[in-house]
């Protein structure tokens, strides 16, 4: 499972985690849960932020992203 914390632009977060092969599973508060088919976690949730990061919209947003 893979988490971000996020309190802004949810919609745009789970856009892109869809685009990775991601799941998404639920929204409880700030959190949005997605379930990675590949497996991989831990590489996911590195390479999922670092993407964020990269992207214009969401780079001067503060959030998370944790393997669960």
């Amino acid at each position: 499972m893979i988490i971000i914390n996020t309190p802004l632009k949810a919609d745009v977060f789970q856009k892109i985690a869809e685009e990775e092969g991601l799941v998404f599973m639920k929204k409880a508060g700030m959190k949005l849960e997605f379930d990675n088919p590949a497996g991989n976690d831990e590489e996911m949730a590195a390479a999922l932020k670092k993407k964020c990061k990269g992207n214009r919209e969401l780079s001067a947003i503060y959030f998370q992203v944790n393997a669960g």
